[in-house]
């Protein structure tokens, strides 16, 4: 059975696969630096790809940081004060709009800017993609046809 993985900073791994979903330990955030006063924040790492996706761009200049679970996000602190702008993709649930709430309180000196409601009819991020991916593909199927008088 293969599945993907994804580093977090404490060495340990978010673990999915179509069946599967798992983190072996230690369980901690997920950071990348590129030195930017800048950040993206999201829940976790298929959010994260699915924003790649999404932006067709799988080397984004500015900073991001992955919570691999919103549990962790006081873990996040420390690097996210660091940056003057934080660009938030939480869920669109309690445990989104609490995190995105705890982050505002942790983060006084950065403005933090909730991303949640370009997906605002979706849970999260990655189904909101679903979904226009979905929409691309039926479009493409729609017979092309001309009028014939």
């Amino acid at each position: 059975e293969t599945a993907i993985g994804f580093r977090n900073d404490a060495g340990g791994w978010e673990l999915r696969n179509p069946r599967f979903k798992g983190s072996s330990t230690p369980k901690n955030i997920t950071t990348l630096d590129n030195g930017s006063d800048t950040t993206m924040v999201f829940e976790g790492f298929i959010d994260f790809l699915s924003y790649l996706s999404l932006k067709a761009n799988p080397t984004p200049a500015i900073d991001a940081t992955v919570l691999n679970s919103v549990t962790n996000l006081q873990k996040a602190v420390p690097f996210l004060s660091h940056h003057r702008v934080v660009h938030a993709f939480l869920d669109n649930d309690d445990a989104g709009r609490k995190a995105l709430a705890r982050l505002e309180e942790s983060l006084p000196s950065s403005e933090v800017i909730d991303q949640s409601v370009f997906y605002r009819d979706h849970k999260y991020l990655n189904e909101y993609l679903q979904e226009k991916q979905h929409q691309q593909v039926q479009r493409k199927q729609q017979p092309h046809g001309h009028k014939v008088r």
